[in-house]
Parts: structure tokens; C-alpha cells; sequence
């Protein structure tokens, strides 16, 4: 369908549309607002076809109205909430709940999913602790403690699937990262980072089973990197993990038709065998 829940625009802005179960609340709706409303999954698309900046975002994100909408193709209304990025590296969070508009600063650039953006912020305060480096032996009377390898720093970051765990970790290794020479040294961390949150098909189920009697289960359909400054998108999916990449700078901007391409294919693996 023509909407945008992951992408980029040719003047380095990008946005992510999230999940937002059980939080998500979106704006009332009256027939005289009719010309300024739109559907939740059409927002990605608005801001793109709109905006060069994260601050132009910001001056013009309370002008429409995000209103309940059911998408049909689901049979209800999709809870989501937003992110967007620019190529300065300032972002925001967009989310409506309880009816109102709400844009959060977004500093360290992170975002996952329930509860509200500044819900996580708060509870990375849980891990003051935290720290780049190992720690130091612990001498406890007569006995001394002593890491058991690398990582020490970051022992006790939560290491689950939830949304807010993700966050913490999510907060962590990008910040942790060393600084990238090249644009594309940065895509390729990036996915690094990514990695800790690929969730394997059958890792996170519901106890329900289809109308065909699969198992419900949620995974990573594909992850998502985008260089802001060379305006290119960069993907794998579940099924090939080998890195794609679409170059905005090659594409007719003024097209009056849609460009599709394709994100299907299977993993090739390449034996090395003598």
C-alpha cells in the first residue's frame, strides 16, 4: 500500500512507525476537521511529503488531527506512535495518548515500543550503574570478587524481549559505540547494534493459534538502517540477512508513478569448500 512506515525523504528526514499497544489514544474527531485529519499509518507518509527538518516537524505536528481510524485490511485501529530523525541528528517522538498530542526530545535517538516515550526515559534511571568499562575487583573481607571476563559494565542490563528492556539496551550499545569514519561504517554498526534485537520466529508467542492452527508468533520481518546525509536506505529481512541498499540520489524524484522494489529473496550461502 502507498504509505510509509519506515523510510527517508530526498532531504534527509527520516521516520519510524512503531507498535503501541494498550497506550496508544488518538485525537476526537468532528466532520469539521474533515480537512485536516488523517489515518495513524498515514502520518509517516505526511511527514515525508512535508518536511526537510526535525524542527519543521515540530512547528506543524499539532496543525492536523490523528483521529481513529480502522484499517481494514487489520479490522481495527492500528496503536502506533512515531519517530523522526533528520541529517543534523536531532530526533523527536510523536505519540497521542489519551486523546492528546504529545512530541518528546529525543536525545540518545532510541525508541522501542509501550509504554510512553518518557515512561523509558525515566526508567533508564534503574541503571545508573551502568558503564562502558569493566569494573573493578570487589574485595568483600578476606575475598576479592573478580569480573569473570569482558563486559562487567554492563552486568545487569535486562536481556529480554519487552519493549522497555529493549530500550535500556537499545540505549546502551548506541551509545557505547566508537565514532565511525565513513557514512557507511556507521550503517554497518548500526546493524550491529541491531542485532541484539532480531527476534527469532517462535521466541515470543501468543497462546492463541490462527483459523489455520499456526502458532502466533511475532518476529523481526526485516531491520532497517538509513544514511541521512547520503539519503540511502539500507535493509535485510528475516529470510536474507544480506544487506540491501536503495539510493534515493539515483531515483527520479519528480516520477508521477511509484517505484516499487522488491524486499523478497532467500539467504544465499556461499560455500568456501576446496
Amino acid at each position: 500500500m502507498p504509505f510509509i512506515f519506515d523510510g527517508l525523504n530526498e532531504k534527509g528526514l527520516a521516520i519510524g512507525l512503531f507498535y503501541f499497544p494498550t497506550t496508544a489514544g488518538y485525537m476526537p474527531y468532528s466532520a469539521g476537521d474533515a480537512g485536516k485529519t488523517i489515518a495513524p499509518w498515514e502520518m509517516g507518509s505526511w511527514i515525508l511529503d512535508n518536511f526537510a527538518t526535525v524542527e519543521e516537524v515540530k512547528a506543524n505536528a499539532s496543525k492536523i488531527v490523528v483521529a481513529e481510524v480502522v484499517f481494514k485490511g487489520w479490522g481495527f485501529v492500528p496503536p502506533v506512535h512515531l519517530v523522526v530523525h533528520d541529517a543534523s541528528g536531532k530526533s523527536i517522538v510523536i505519540e497521542y495518548v489519551g486523546g492528546k498530542l504529545n512530541v518528546h526530545e529525543n536525545p540518545l535517538g532510541v525508541m522501542t515500543n509501550s509504554p510512553t516515550f518518557d515512561w523509558h526515559m525515566t526508567n533508564l534511571r534503574n541503571y545508573v550503574n551502568f558503564s562502558l568499562t569493566n569494573v573493578p575487583p570487589v574485595q568483600l573481607g578476606p575475598i576479592k570478587l573478580v569480573p569473570f571476563g569482558q563486559g562487567s559494565g554492563m552486568l545487569g542490563l535486562p536481556g529480554d524481549f519487552t519493549p522497555p528492556s529493549r530500550f535500556v539496551r537499545a540505549a546502551a550499545f548506541s551509545q557505547s559505540l566508537l565514532p565511525s569514519k565513513t557514512g557507511t561504517d556507521a550503517v554497518l554498526q548500526a546493524f550491529h547494534v541491531l542485532n541484539n534485537f532480531d527476534l527469532p520466529k517462535g521466541a515470543l508467542r501468543e497462546h492463541e493459534k490462527d483459523d489455520h492452527g499456526n502458532i502466533l508468533a511475532d518476529y523481526t520481518v526485516w531491520t532497517s538502517a538509513n544514511d541521512l546525509k547520503a539519503k540511502k536506505f539500507y535493509f535485510r529481512t528475516y529470510q536474507n540477512s544480506q544487506i540491501r541498499m536503495v539510493d534515493l540520489t539515483k531515483m527520479n524524484l519528480d516520477a508521477k508513478d511509484i517505484t516499487k522494489v522488491s524486499m523478497q529473496g532467500d539467504e544465499v550461502i556461499t560455500s568456501l569448500t576446496p
